[in-house]
């Protein structure tokens, strides 16, 4: 059998003209998810177009025409709507935009996407000189979905070709299976794994407070040198440390040096609990968790990395993941996000979170233009409430990049800016300069 199209998969007409699958509801590990996005701009790339981008999408609707990537939303019932090929041919217009907004076209690439709401689409890609960004439905998947995701995309747009399926037959019961794998041979870690500490609730608001509104910002800055002097200071002094601890000790004292001492003596960590799961388990979606986790000393890499490890080896994430599902379950439909205040204390300190993503292997292979100087990773996830402050860390190519999120309405963006620089000059100073 021959494809209709040139260089699609056999079927590939047959396919486009069939009937959609059934729409289907979302599991209960996405539904909560379905009110937040994962926002990604990378580049600059060569060969990579608005034409090429929707093509990648339509292959991989072809394919896959039920994953949750390539169907529309139904926010009010929380259901996936797969389409048929001519519908989602029609859909895909919507799917991918250009953006002209030079001198600095990822910042515009960026601000696009961020004031851009999804509606019912699964996800939006923004293109604009060279440079690429995504905002993607948090209900599609984790970080660990969206950077096989979008790489592949990317990948498929650049060379002219049907995507590969980036995902692969999805495991059932996930949660079970994990709860199983981990606490099953030893029943006595389920205990301390529920011992789980709580942020402080919010102190009655009897200060002064200003009116507030939406008002999105990030800042991104990328550094050289940094891991490699973590990495260095590391080897030398502190080898039981991981870098992940150095930095997010070094977020603690540039965060208090530039006026953002945060409100909580924790902050709240994401955690990957696939590492919970059976050898050759896959997992789509959202299996990611965001433990609260108070350091005896948050300046210490030591004492992060001591407590890092310690909720990782007592399976706290997975189960606390576990109870959120279970939560999900029971609920007879979903529940919206609250609606945010309208004003916020005068003085206000941010509510943390800290996720470490580590290396971004999976993009290291598209065709990236220009020194590697001037490559952009951005990220700007959407900002749980108006006081909160995200902080992302990742490395491409060797370098590190720290993104921040955060309302411009709550926090100057310049300390934020000023906060960020500091960890990407020299964090190692900073945490030596705390006594860590």
């Amino acid at each position: 059998m021959t494809s209709a199209v040139a260089g699609a998969p056999a079927g590939r007409a047959e396919r486009r003209t069939g009937r959609p699958p059934a729409a289907r509801r979302m599991s209960a590990r996405d539904r909560g998810w379905l009110d937040f996005d994962s926002l990604r701009v990378f580049g600059p790339f060569h060969g990579i177009t608005a034409e090429g981008l929707r093509e990648s999408l339509m292959g991989l609707h072809d394919q896959q025409p039920d994953t949750p990537a390539v169907c529309a939303v139904d926010r009010r019932s929380a259901r996936w709507l797969p389409l048929s090929g001519p519908d989602f041919a029609e859909f895909s217009r919507a799917l991918v935009v250009r953006v002209d907004g030079r001198p600095d076209t990822a910042d515009a690439v960026t601000r696009r996407l961020i004031g851009e709401p999804l509606g019912s689409r699964p996800l939006l890609l923004a293109i604009g000189d060279g440079f690429v960004g995504a905002k993607v439905s948090h209900a599609v998947g984790d970080g660990g979905v969206i950077n096989r995701l979008i790489p592949e995309l990317l990948r498929a747009a650049a060379q002219g070709r049907p995507p590969r399926p980036p995902f692969l037959t999805a495991t059932r019961l996930p949660v079970a299976r994990g709860m199983l794998h981990h606490f099953g041979r030893h029943p006595g870690r389920l205990v301390p794994a529920l011992r789980v500490a709580l942020p402080p609730p919010p102190a009655p608001a009897n200060g002064a407070t200003v009116a507030w509104q939406p008002d999105v910002r990030y800042t991104s800055v990328r550094s050289a040198h940094a891991l490699a002097a973590v990495r260095a200071w590391r080897d030398r002094a502190a080898t039981h440390v991981s870098a992940a601890a150095v930095l997010f000790a070094a977020t603690a004292v540039a965060l208090d040096r530039c006026g953002l001492t945060p409100k909580r003596p924790g902050a709240v960590v994401l955690f990957d609990a696939r590492r919970y799961l059976p050898a050759g388990c896959v997992v789509d979606g959202n299996f990611s968790w965001g433990q609260y986790l108070v350091p005896a000393d948050f300046a210490d890499p030591s004492a992060v990395h001591d407590l890092l490890r310690s909720d990782v080896a007592t399976g706290r994430p997975l189960a606390m993941l576990a109870l959120r599902t279970g939560r999900q379950l029971l609920r007879p439909s979903r529940q919206a996000a609250p609606s945010p205040p309208h004003d916020v204390p005068a003085r206000p300190r941010p509510d943390l979170t800290l996720t470490h993503i580590g290396r971004l292997d999976g993009y290291t292979d598209l065709p990236w233009a220009g020194p590697v100087e001037e490559r952009r990773n951005i990220s700007v996830p959407t900002t749980n409430g108006p006081e909160a402050l995200t902080l992302s860390f990742s490395e491409l190519a060797g370098a590190l990049y720290v993104n921040a999120s955060f309302h411009g309405s709550t926090f100057d963006p310049t300390a934020v800016a000023r906060a960020v620089e500091l960890i990407c000059r020299d964090p190692v100073a900073l945490v030596r300069a705390a006594g860590g």
